[in-house]
């Protein structure tokens, strides 16, 4: 082999730099040293940081002390620079992760570059005042937006987040509804994108604000803009039809389903021929959910480029539009699933769920912690145990169907090329094997979840109700989880084991079956795919039964049982982090240029620390975290009171809910209904319905109840129906925009408190006060006012809105904290005292304002 001498080490490093590795080399007795070396603008390694010491011939590889950008560096104490075969695996390694690899001499006077340092190219730097003269009067944008205006919290809102592109820098922006934010970081993610050629990801929580910016913003820019850009709407595959299953539903249909199913599948099969998208939202009907789920796309039992549909592949077209695109318009859950397995494979810069990227946009931030925690527990459920075994086989009007079935009609009808011996060889094991395996595997897993469904149901006294009950460790500890554990939860887990084994025994078989024609797919390719998608979930079940109620509980982790007082088929056994901001500062944000973290409601009394905390932003220490609070645009003293009965009882009193519900009918009569009315539970929004329902309606009110329709259909009555009322609980305080008449009441009856008795609340309070903070004000009223402030901000939506909010818990009032709550709003009229006054006002108000109306909002 060459030896390698390399080039002056000067030429690489600065003199501090080379003085710093000497010395290290010289303390480890010339031994391997490993270093992380951080560049200059320049490319030159300024520092250089010692992060591991080995011996004469190797050195630990380390990830986790390096930044991004940052060179490794290692000595070869033989003075040859020639890298080893595995110093070239590893370089590798580092690559994909975006690091430069050096090997130098023990003197450090030379180095030679295995792999060149990363750096950044000159950028092209986003300047403010062009921006903003986008959205100057006379601009051909103020043109094509209805009632333009001059906002200025929204042209400080993009000097804010073009200065984290230019700085490489993370921004948290409060904007207020009336802001305009989507366009305050769409123009700058635009302009960057195309000058630098850069791909940005923006995601959101809800489907609402993705369809606005996707149908609506984007539109309206790619008509005015003079550069042009691309923008792609990226849907998990789930929502892509997949034509090979597509064929095989119909080869069933016949067998299987009944007219009805039949003409769906009929219906799609010619939607497929003629659609370009191939997404469930292109088509014109809603198939139902099991219906769907037989012809959709799977990411693990999908054979890709073996496939034979491959060229026509709808998902394939999807991805092909997405790597092609400028801005990439995404959920948050789609987000921490492409992060997470970047971060398993520890390759930021390749394809996951996602392309690379490197700059991002959260908008409806205040959701990370929740979206992250989601995203990040594992759970055990019965229901979805059982959905997976009826992936395998199952009976519907007394025929099977399912996977197994199929294949067995499919090689005894149409491998022609198969003897005798290995199809009767194939139809044993899967007669007698497999199929008992199945059959073992779903009693075990019935026994399993019902045991502890009754266990839960027994401990917690709590029969016929729902139930959250956390497994603490000393709960994991007591002989009866113990023995649920050992006599159910494990044989099940071993019999999905025995199962998944099953599966690859039948797996080899199927392989080995002759294919007819050479070139051609192999007659059971698809089977096979599908098999080996199923026994990898089974193995992911079985490790999540084995885990669930085992004896130790990881650290950062809480755990909890769920139970459904109505259906016994609901049980869910669930783990999730507690802290997930230090992951997300650990893993994440390093591996972001830039950064943009925006929602009306991130500032607790003003403040950011609650947020920046929860989210692991505070931990950042390598670059700025940026935080800005933008005023409403909106005049709330003129366009808003706030009114408090203070003559109401404490919501722990027996007679809350009864003279609430006076309350809300007193002021239901000022009102006309045209009032959102907030509940925190469901028991309390049923009492109130049950006891208003028929004089509402006698006065001429619609009332709308959470739960009798869907939230859209719901919504769209309330819209267009203005004397209705809708009694709604959590889903109904954020991501609901309704302008105009409609709308001119919000009531809250109780401030939003998270039940304190719920696991991850239970557990993140113990966290805290077990690290010397006080849990209720660092943790339960932040979260609280969070929520308040959503369902404050669901009255006014536009400048020409004019309304009341109602806050019947008088603890706003009463209570120390509840001056945090008031401090959170914005200011505005608030009238305190006694029902008869509040409901004076609230006459006063609407009288004043009868002849407003509401308008339509313009630069959103």
């Amino acid at each position: 082999m060459e030896t390698i001498i390399g080039q002056p080490a000067t030429q690489r490093f600065t003199a501090n730099a080379i003085r710093t590795m000497q010395e290290a080399i010289g303390e480890a007795g010339g031994n391997e040293v490993f270093f992380a070396g951080a560049l200059s603008e320049e490319g030159i390694v300024e520092t250089a940081v010692v992060c591991a010491r080995g011996h004469q011939g190797a050195v630990p590889a380390v990830f986790e002390r390096l930044s991004r950008r940052d060179v490794v560096i290692h000595n070869h104490p033989s003075g040859n620079l020639t890298p080893s075969e595995a110093d070239l695996e590893l370089a590798a390694m580092y690559s994909h992760n975006g690091h430069g690899v050096y090997i130098i001499d023990n003197t450090v006077e030379s180095v030679y570059a295995v792999i060149e340092p990363y750096l950044d190219e000159n950028k092209t730097r986003l300047n403010p005042d062009e921006l903003s003269n986008l959205l100057s009067p006379g601009s051909r944008l103020s043109k094509a937006i209805p009632d333009f205006e001059i906002r200025p919290q929204q042209q400080t809102m993009m000097e804010v987040i073009s200065e984290a592109f230019n700085r490489n820098s993370i921004a948290v922006v409060e904007a207020p509804t009336g802001v305009g934010k989507t366009m305050a970081y769409l123009l700058p993610a635009i302009k960057w994108a195309v000058e630098n050629r850069e791909r940005i990801v923006i995601s959101t929580r809800t489907i609402n604000l993705q369809e606005q910016i996707m149908h609506k913003d984007i539109p309206l820019l790619q008509n005015v803009l003079g550069s042009t850009f691309s923008a792609v709407l990226v849907k998990g595959r789930a929502n892509y039809l997949c034509k090979k299953r597509l064929d095989r539903a119909l080869s069933e249909a016949t067998l299987f389903d009944d007219e009805e199913d039949q003409e769906m599948l009929k219906s799609i099969a010619a939607w497929a021929e003629t659609t370009n998208d191939g997404s469930k939202s292109d088509l014109s009907f809603v198939p139902p959910y099991h219906l769907w789920e037989r012809v959709c796309s799977e990411s693990d039992t999908c054979t890709a480029s073996q496939c034979m549909a491959a060229k026509n592949c709808f998902v394939s077209k999807a991805r092909r539009e997405i790597a092609k695109a400028d801005l990439l318009i995404v959920n948050h859950h789609m987000l921490f699933s492409d992060l997470a397995i970047k971060k398993e494979t520890g390759q930021f810069s390749s394809l996951a769920v996602l392309p690379a990227y490197e700059r991002l946009i959260i908008d409806e931030g205040h959701h990370i912690e929740d979206s992250a925690t989601e995203y990040f527990g594992i759970e055990a459920t019965q229901n979805g145990a059982m959905s997976l075994l009826g992936r395998f086989v199952s009976k519907e009007r007394g025929q099977e169907r399912g996977l197994i079935p199929f294949i067995k009609r499919k090689v005894i009808h149409d491998c022609k090329n198969m003897d005798t011996k290995t199809q009767d060889q194939l139809l044993d094991m899967i007669d007698n094997t497999l199929l008992p395996g199945i059959a073992a595997s779903r009693e075990a897993l019935v026994v399993a979840f019902q045991s502890m469904r009754s266990y839960t149901a027994d401990t917690c006294k709590q029969i016929g109700r729902d139930i959250k009950w956390r497994l603490t460790p000393a709960i994991l500890q007591e002989p009866g989880i113990r023995d649920i554990h050992k006599v159910y939860f494990i044989p099940a887990s071993e019999e999905l084991h025995i199962l998944a084994r099953l599966c690859t025994q039948l797996l080899s078989k199927m392989a080995s079956v002759p294919n007819p024609v050479e070139d051609e797919e192999h007659p059971l390719s698809t089977e096979i795919a599908q098999l080996q998608g199923y026994r990898d979930r089974l193995q992911r079940l079985a490790n999540a039964l084995a885990e669930c109620l085992s004896e130790s509980l990881l650290e950062n982790t809480v755990r909890w049982v769920e139970i459904d007082a109505d259906r016994t088929h609901i049980v869910r056994i669930v783990q999730c982090p507690l802290d997930i901001g230090e992951q997300l500062a650990k893993w994440a944000y390093p591996n972001f240029k830039s950064m943009a973290i925006t929602s009306a409601t991130l500032s607790v009394g003003k403040s950011f620390d609650f947020f920046l905390k929860r989210t692991g932003l505070s931990r950042i220490q390598d670059r700025p975290v940026e935080t800005c609070l933008l005023d409403s645009p909106f005049d709330f003293q003129a366009q808003a009171i706030l009114g408090i009965p203070d003559d109401i009882a404490t919501p722990e009193s027996r007679t809350f809910i009864d003279e609430c519900t006076e309350a809300i009918r007193q002021i239901l009569k000022a009102t006309h209904g045209r009032a959102f009315i907030l509940f925190t539970s469901f028991y309390a929004l049923n009492i109130s319905y049950k006891k208003l329902e028929s004089e509402l309606r006698e006065a001429g009110i619609t009332p709308l109840k959470q739960g009798s329709q869907n939230r859209t259909q719901l919504l769209d009555r309330f819209k267009s129906d203005t004397h209705s009322v809708l009694f709604g609980t959590d889903s109904f305080w954020e991501g609901v925009d309704v302008a105009g008449e409609a709308l001119q009441c919000v009531i809250l009856p109780k401030l939003p408190f998270r039940v304190p008795t719920e696991p991850i609340i239970q557990a993140r309070a113990e966290q805290i006060e077990q690290s010397g903070g006080n849990a209720f004000m660092e943790y339960t009223i932040p979260l609280a006012v969070i929520k308040f402030r959503q369902g404050f901000g669901r009255l006014i939506r536009r400048k020409s809105d004019r309304g009341v909010v109602i806050v019947l818990d008088t603890r706003i009032l009463t209570k120390h904290y509840g001056k945090i709550f008031l401090k959170s709003l914005p200011a505005l009229k608030t009238v305190k005292g006694p029902l008869k006054e509040v409901h004076l006002a609230v006459n006063k108000f609407f009288e004043s304002n009868s002849s407003s109306t509401k308008e339509s909002t313009p630069n959103e």
